[in-house]
């Protein structure tokens, strides 16, 4: 059985692999498959000089192998071209975006160098599965190299369509070498149908089925919703936490009905508008007052850029002023948290709450909106109120409470209705979401990647030279 060798810009610190998303998902599928294999990427470290020696870490079922940054790779090619120029664009945010043209070298530069790190590890008959929009050109490089092993693709982010993609500098030499992948994932069939029409408009290819042959390579385009594994989750909401399971451990989340969020601290999370929201909540229901809270947590991310500082500011102001205005000597309607909840006890938080508010203006899927489905209790679920503008929502809309973020007196009237829903009707909107998680799991994600690019690749790649 052949290797995988997974490539994301960061590996994940074993003691913090998170509950969902790009880590848990890597650890899942590494753990599972038979043959041992390997996690590249960079440590989140940064040295004066460029990295010429990898750092090999041995754990249960893999390997890690890691490699530093320097300090201007970090600014130009994470903070600049990735995290300033193609993260807004591709959540529609074209007004924060910049661009440098020494960013966008330096981003094929990193690239480049990794590809380097890959030559140096892969075995012939290894599987390459390359992660999200920071990578974009490896596979690009790793042929330049002559490197012709099975890889793929999966974009974690939504891809935008072809008008948004025209305003990103340097997007028609990038879009090409997604076509150096045998296949290509995305979260969705929108960002399906945009990357196919953009591949129209930019290169005059088309797909058939999803095929597109190009310089002799057929790649495949296709959806594959990634989503989480519901019993981890369960297991992680009913265990003990170092608070204990009872609502007198969280004394600052009252007796009352608790609204809850988890977010990283980022402006496609629309955190702004869920505190505009939630204080239209409270003003036009004022029989709430002192009988609900909304718990924020969202831990800073990518600092050093300076539309996430703005955004901290803004939600420090706005928190300020909804607790100025309706609170009492006994109640702080909100609680904003800037920092990082164990799993556990941010699992053990879901299943106390009566609503999980999960608004982002823009989101590839949202795994928290499936985790906070999973750690319910069945007896006595809460309610899901989901953004229409996730991936999860077309996956979920049957059981979630959909709302337009940007709507903010509609999302109030979603958040009182789920505060006042029945137990029958949660009850079974609860279970129609959890047959959808449970059938359409983490593992099934996973599976349905891996043998697609089992089955392009074996009619596409060229036989290998040892």
């Amino acid at each position: 059985m052949s290797r995988i060798i997974v490539v994301s810009l960061r590996v994940a610190q074993q003691k913090n692999i998170a509950t969902g998303g790009l880590a848990v998902a890597i650890e899942c599928m590494l753990n599972a498959h038979q043959q041992k294999g390997v996690w590249l990427g960079w440590s989140g470290e940064q040295s004066a000089q460029l990295c010429t020696k990898l750092h090999t870490e041995d754990r249960d079922h893999y390997s890690t192998i890691t490699f530093s940054l320097t300090p201007e790779q970090h600014q130009q090619f994470y903070c600049g071209y990735a995290n300033n120029c193609l993260w807004p664009a591709f959540h529609q945010r074209i007004d924060l975006m910049t661009f440098h043209s020494h960013e966008y070298q330096q981003y094929l530069a990193v690239n480049e160098q990794i590809a380097h790190y890959l030559h140096a590890i892969l075995q012939p008959d290894d599987i390459v599965w390359v992660h999200d929009y920071h990578l974009i050109p490896l596979a690009h490089y790793c042929r330049q190299l002559g490197l012709e092993q099975r890889t793929g693709f999966f974009l974690h982010t939504p891809f935008p369509n072809a008008d948004l993609l025209a305003t990103i500098p340097r997007h028609q030499s990038w879009l090409p070498y997604l076509l150096d992948y045998e296949v290509v994932g995305l979260q969705s069939t929108p960002d399906f149908l945009n990357l196919s029409a953009s591949l129209t408009k930019v290169l005059g290819l088309s797909a058939d089925e999803g095929k597109i042959t190009h310089k002799n390579r057929t790649t495949l385009i296709k959806s594959y919703p990634i989503s989480i594994a519901p019993k981890l989750i369960q297991t992680m909401a009913t265990m003990p936490t170092p608070f204990g399971s009872e609502s007198s451990d969280y004394p600052l989340l009252g007796d009352g009905q608790l609204i809850v969020s988890a977010d990283r601290l980022d402006y496609s999370k629309g955190l702004p508008k869920r505190f505009e929201s939630f204080n239209t909540l409270l003003e036009h229901y004022p029989t709430l007052k002192e009988s609900v809270n909304y718990l924020q947590i969202a831990p800073s991310t990518r600092e050093g850029i300076e539309s996430y500082q703005q955004q901290q500011n803004e939600l420090e102001s706005l928190a300020g002023q909804i607790n100025g205005r309706h609170a009492s000597f006994n109640w702080a309607p909100l609680i904003y948290l800037n920092r990082a909840v164990a799993p556990i006890i941010l699992m053990s938080i879901f299943r106390k709450s009566h609503v999980g508010f999960i608004a982002p203006l823009r989101d590839g899927m949202n795994l928290v909106a499936k985790e906070y489905v999973a750690a319910q209790d069945a007896a006595d679920p809460g309610v899901l109120v989901l953004s229409e503008f996730t991936g999860a929502a077309s996956e979920l809309q049957e059981g979630a409470l959909l709302v337009n973020p940007y709507d903010t007196e509609g999302t109030a009237q979603a958040l009182y209705r789920a505060l006042s829903m029945s137990l029958a009707e949660r009850q079974a909107r609860h279970q129609a979401l959890m047959a959808h998680l449970e059938e359409f799991n983490l593992e099934r994600w996973c599976a349905c990647f891996l043998n697609d690019l089992n089955t392009v690749g074996a009619e596409t790649t060229p036989s290998l030279q040892n």
